[in-house]
């Protein structure tokens, strides 16, 4: 595949970021979706306008200060940087943290039940990847994730000749089978679609993130490996302890 960097439109005086541009239309989608999968289920959709505020700066500032923690030594150098969000450089697992702050916090605030936090959980857990997958196709465009090299037929031909894995496609390939999984799972119990999309998330993204080269290691594995595997064995334990002192009625 051909190398493409495509950063920014200009109109007029006016610059538009290509990859803020297709954060925000991934963020839209997920409002819109969940708005309309709250109604069809039978839930407030007040609750989600209400919370979106609220969970939209919990995971800029979580995503945001995430990735300065993971390139802490150009960041002190260059302080005011950090605030250029438009240009790109958030993580994920900082932005779910965030998210599950201010989920928190908001839930506390508006003395918000556990079930009914776990319900919009799962509504927002749905539209979740194909939100993420929509981003994506900004971090395609600008080309920022730089894949190890590889030989393979779809690489992408950097400008230096060396043929690489098509990291940011891979990741819209996988959230969109991600979304369809779960879309066409049936869960029981409320939730299981926010786990589930957490545990599918973190498996992608640990072997995906193999194909990528600019990330710091630490012991042979990113900074994301380590967390999606903190999640994974997160979920397999409390999925073992629920089992063996709340056994399946027979």
């Amino acid at each position: 595949m051909p190398y493409v960097q495509f950063e920014k439109i200009q109109i007029g005086p006016v610059t538009i970021y290509v990859w803020g541009l297709f954060l925000v239309l991934g963020l839209l989608f997920v409002l819109f979706y969940s708005l309309k999968r709250s109604k069809s289920l039978g839930t407030d959709p007040n609750l989600i306008i209400d919370a979106s505020l609220w969970l939209l700066i919990g995971m800029i500032i979580g995503a945001r200060l995430g990735y300065v923690l993971e390139y802490l030594n150009y960041y002190f150098l260059n302080p005011i940087e950090i605030l250029k969000v438009w240009q790109g450089g958030l993580t994920f697992h900082g932005g779910l943290i965030g998210l599950l702050t201010a989920g928190i916090i908001f839930a506390r605030v508006k003395k918000i039940s556990l079930e009914t936090f776990f319900k919009t959980a799962d509504i927002i857990a749905l539209s979740a990847p194909l939100g993420i997958a929509i981003a994506r196709i900004g971090c395609s465009l600008i080309n920022d994730h730089q894949g190890v090299q590889t030989l393979l037929p779809w690489a992408i031909i950097w400008p230096d000749g060396v043929m690489r894995h098509p990291v940011a496609e891979y990741l819209i390939l996988a959230n969109i089978a991600i979304f369809l999984i779960l879309y066409f799972s049936k869960p029981q119990k409320t939730g299981q679609t926010f786990f589930f999309f957490l545990f599918l998330y973190s498996v992608m993204r640990f072997f995906l993130d193999f194909t990528r080269s600019a990330d710091p290691l630490y012991f042979s594995l990113s900074t994301a490996q380590w967390l999606s595997l903190s999640i994974i064995l997160g979920i397999i334990i409390k999925k073992l302890i629920k089992r063996s002192f709340y056994p399946a009625p027979s």
